[in-house]
């Protein structure tokens, strides 16, 4: 039996139990008791219910435990996220596009949350989809983007209050002991430093040239976006976050920002021999300043790929590896319990160490965006489109202190 029957023969049922109470209502007021056949009918409905109620529990526990069957291999199946170029691709525009046989179109919107780095996207140059957690694992390629938190805005400039100090004089109120001693003594007055400042949102762009077939080629498409237009973004993106002028429309960079303390150069003196060494101990100087301003959670620092190698090479006298026990493994990307984020978009000699997630904020104004057009130049007799990716936002370095800087050189 079927649920469909069941329920049927449970409302069937339940018709007959009430016809028969009725039954029984009427033969008690008229005789003063019920036919011996109107109570044995209604015994036999209720001894049948009771076996249909049975069933229902039955084929319930079977349901649930389908749904829980159900939940757990949904939850073990792997979730594809959709690269940006798959992402386009599969738009409502792309696909207008394809079979109309038109090779413009307005901007679409790309989640950069989507972007994967399955074998079918855009492979290791692609990063996983993150929670809001900061640095989730140290092991992970990251971008300096992904260290600090964003928040959307829908304005093209932002206005920041920026703390450049803070003067904390909490104490107890009075010097006078006893029960009362504090009472009309005036409490301790703290300071906080504020400045106003506004930042304009940018927009960072690049378009590459396409053949027209590419349109029509999902993959080919999708690979333009994956690989060039978004990899692209995200290396000027780093760029700017860090050593951006602030000039025109460049970001200001947390490693140009005046505010931002340093610990400078390596002491004078120092040999080559002893510099990867004096490396390692500058670094830990850094933290140290940074925890003097009372900054302690220290989510990343960032290095050039050639001072990493110079550290993760470095030997002692005896010749072992100072930061690694087998070469074949590696060195661990953290110093000092702190992740290591590796790029080109720091310059040699110089790194960056602090609390990304205290110390600044990105405001989006636009998520990436794609566009397609064969109106540019001769694109349209040398049969060819024009790809371009473009996205808007900002940064403000709310409190510089929250950073430590520092330079690898040796002091003259």
């Amino acid at each position: 039996m079927d649920i469909k029957d069941l329920s049927a023969s449970f409302q069937k049922n339940a018709t007959e139990i009430k016809n028969a109470q009725a039954k029984m209502a009427d033969e008690v007021k008229a005789n003063g008791e019920a036919q011996t056949e109107t109570k044995a009918a209604l015994a036999t409905a209720i001894e049948a219910q009771t076996e249909l109620k049975a069933l229902f529990e039955k084929m319930d526990a079977k349901l649930i435990d389908l749904e829980k069957e159900n939940k757990r291999l949904a939850d073990e199946a792997p979730i594809e996220r959709k690269s940006l170029g798959q992402l386009f691709v599969k738009s409502s525009i792309a696909e207008a596009m394809s079979t109309s046989g038109a090779h413009s179109c307005a901007p679409v919107s790309i989640e950069r949350k989507d972007i994967s780095s399955l074998s079918s996207s855009a492979g290791a140059l692609i990063r996983n989809d993150r929670d809001p957690e900061v640095y989730r694992n140290p092991n992970r390629p990251t971008r300096i983007r992904d260290l600090i938190p964003a928040i959307p805005t829908t304005s093209g400039a932002v206005e920041v209050m920026r703390q450049t100090a803070f003067d904390n004089q909490a104490g107890p109120q009075g010097t006078v002991a006893g029960q009362g001693g504090g009472e009309f003594v005036a409490k301790n007055k703290s300071n906080l430093t504020w400045a106003l400042e506004t930042y304009t949102v940018s927009t960072i762009a690049h378009w590459i040239p396409a053949s027209r077939q590419a349109l029509s080629d999902a993959p080919m498409l999708q690979g333009l976006i994956d690989q060039d237009l978004s990899y692209g973004l995200d290396l000027e993106g780093d760029a700017q976050l860090l050593f951006g002028s602030g000039t025109g429309q460049n970001i200001e960079g947390i490693m140009v920002d005046a505010d931002v303390p340093t610990v400078g150069e390596i002491a004078s003196g120092t040999s080559a021999a002893d510099l990867p060494a004096a490396m390692i101990n500058h670094i830990r100087s850094a933290i140290t300043k940074c925890q003097t301003n009372e900054y302690y959670n220290m989510t990343g620092v960032i290095l050039n790929p050639a001072d990493w190698e110079t550290l993760e090479t470095a030997k002692a006298t005896d010749g072992h590896y100072l930061m690694i026990q087998f070469p074949s493994e590696g060195a661990k990307d953290v110093m000092w319990r702190v992740p290591v984020i590796v790029t080109n978009a720091m310059t040699a000699d110089n790194f960056i160490i602090g609390d990304f997630t205290m110390g600044a904020k990105l405001y989006e104004r636009e998520d990436v965006s794609i566009r397609v057009s064969e109106s540019h130049a001769s694109l349209f007799i040398a049969n060819a489109v024009a790809v371009l990716a473009e996205e808007r936002y900002t940064m403000a370095v709310t409190r510089p202190l929250a950073f430590t800087k520092g330079l690898f050189t040796v002091a003259a």
